[in-house]
């Protein structure tokens, strides 16, 4: 049976055997945009244009025919799925065969019914973007369609997860979405909410300064307004859950408020990135400065 894989790198076997290495990449190009319009006759004379656009029509088709006898040569079986004549290519929807970008497509038509199979199944096939290592403009939005779809699949699975209290469940597909788009702001929205309902604040925090890392050194930018507030928010949780266990219960602090106020502030500037990371504390013996540290 043949097998084609698209997602991070383009794969061809046929019958367990890997046939991709003899393919050059002009031709996996076109055997891509071939698959990707299965059914549907391409001209020849479009083939050539969008294949050769800065060459001569009688130069780009005869590219095309030289491309073509190198595929008869390195995939002798390739006319029992592509039926070649003088004026069309045509990839043949008859016949049976495994394309990862097809298995996509019908796994998160599924949404939003779908199950923890249907994740695994998504995980396993979006391997990356569309043909990364491919850079002809037909590829672009098409790559750029494929990614879309990805990242509002996992961005659905991992809201459906959240709802079901499955929260380790959201946060691969939160992650999984981070992998393929660093940048993504929307997805560490959702991780520091996430790990803060798993009750992992320090993770949430993490989350939070890799992403304000990541904009910096990246796009030379400060996080949303929304990522900021969450942040925020965790720390005044953090910050309220320290004073009332750590000091109200067992250490009640007696004339220190200001002290307390102070390396409370220093501490918040401290993990914000923006303020010193020592604090010196000093006074006389005997006045408070262990149970107030």
């Amino acid at each position: 049976m043949l097998r084609v894989s698209l997602f991070g790198e383009f794969n061809i076997q046929c019958d367990g055997a890997i046939l991709y290495e003899v393919l050059p990449p002009r031709l996996q190009s076109l055997l891509s945009f071939l698959l990707l319009h299965r059914g549907v006759p391409q001209t020849r004379s479009h083939l050539a244009f969008l294949f050769w656009p800065d060459t001569s029509e009688a130069q780009s088709r005869t590219n095309l025919r030289n491309l073509l006898y190198q595929l008869r040569h390195a995939l002798p079986f390739i006319d029992d799925y592509l039926i070649i004549t003088g004026q069309y290519l045509l990839w043949r929807s008859d016949p049976q065969f495994f394309l990862d970008v097809e298995q996509f497509q019908q796994a998160t038509s599924r949404m939003p019914k779908a199950t923890q199979e249907d994740l695994e199944e998504i995980l396993n096939l979006y391997k990356g973007d569309l043909l990364p290592g491919c850079f002809d403009e037909w590829i672009f939005p098409v790559r750029e369609e494929l990614r879309d779809k990805y990242i509002r699949t996992m961005e659905d699975l991992s809201q459906k997860f959240e709802e079901q209290g499955d929260y380790a469940s959201a946060l691969r597909c939160v992650q999984k979405l981070l992998l393929s788009d660093p940048l993504y702001e929307v997805a560490y929205q959702h991780l520091i909410r996430l790990f803060a309902l798993n009750n992992n604040r320090a993770a949430a925090l993490r989350a939070y300064h890799v992403c304000e890392t990541i904009l910096q050194r990246e796009l030379n930018a400060k996080p949303l307004k929304a990522t900021r507030e969450a942040y925020e928010n965790l720390v005044g949780e953090e910050s309220q859950s320290l004073i009332s266990s750590s000091t109200t219960a067992f250490f009640p602090i007696v004339g220190r408020e200001q002290e307390w106020a102070q390396m409370l502030k220093s501490w918040r500037a401290a993990i914000a990135n923006q303020g010193p990371k020592l604090l010196l504390l000093c006074g006389e013996a005997g006045i408070g400065k262990t149970r107030l540290l």
